[in-house]
């Protein structure tokens, strides 16, 4: 069976504007590309995931994505769930049958979330819903990649859990810190300091503080 990773990234002037207080623009842009290349990283160590996709309205998002392995696919600018659906298309397309949408930032997740959902999802049917600290969805495995409606944005998780049942399926939770902890907030960033050593996020952050 084959499995590829759908990454979603906003245009990069728009993304974690949650952080202004903390980051310049400029900053909050080599942040977000510094979690997608954790991302990336974890998702190519990943024996199950054949392929991944970066689908984003932002080209330079979308190079960065093709330098570091991925494939990057242009939408323009159709919200999260639209962008979403047209990656999953372009899947298809390709004869995948299995799709694991991850965000882009997620920067503590581990190759080993990665197997560990794929391995949960056993049947022709399945999803798999490993949900957010903010019951959001922070990774969403798919077989076959359009059996449920996506419901991405706030609280997603019970939506996408109700999706599966309606779709006839009984979903199984993956539950992981390193899954749970996407990065909104200022006080997230603390989990970078205390579990994110290795990764190209806390390098960024190290650089940060060191010329403060």
């Amino acid at each position: 069976m084959t499995t590829w990773a759908i990454i979603p990234v906003k245009r990069l002037n728009e993304a974690k504007s949650s952080l202004s207080s903390a980051f310049t623009p400029e900053q909050r842009q080599r942040l977000v590309l510094s979690m997608l290349e954790d991302v990336l990283n974890a998702v190519h160590q990943a024996p199950s995931i054949f392929s991944a996709i970066v689908v984003s309205p932002d080209e330079k998002v979308l190079s960065f994505a093709r330098l570091h392995g991925a494939e990057g696919v242009i939408e323009l600018g159709l919200g999260l769930n639209e962008a979403l659906r047209v990656a999953i298309r372009h899947s298809i397309s390709k004869g995948v049958d299995s799709v694991l949408i991850l965000p882009a930032d997620l920067p503590l997740l581990k190759s080993a979330d990665v197997e560990n959902i794929i391995v949960m999802a056993s049947a022709p049917k399945d999803v798999v819903i490993a949900p957010s600290k903010a019951r959001g969805t922070n990774a969403l495995f798919l077989r076959p990649p359009d059996l449920i409606n996506l419901r991405f944005g706030g609280e997603s998780f019970p939506l996408h859990v109700k999706e599966a049942s309606q779709a006839g399926v009984k979903p199984r939770i993956y539950r992981s810190p390193t899954t749970a902890t996407d990065i909104d907030e200022v006080a997230d960033l603390l989990s970078i300091e205390t579990l994110g050593l290795g990764t190209r996020t806390h390098e960024f952050l190290r650089s940060l503080e060191s010329r403060s």
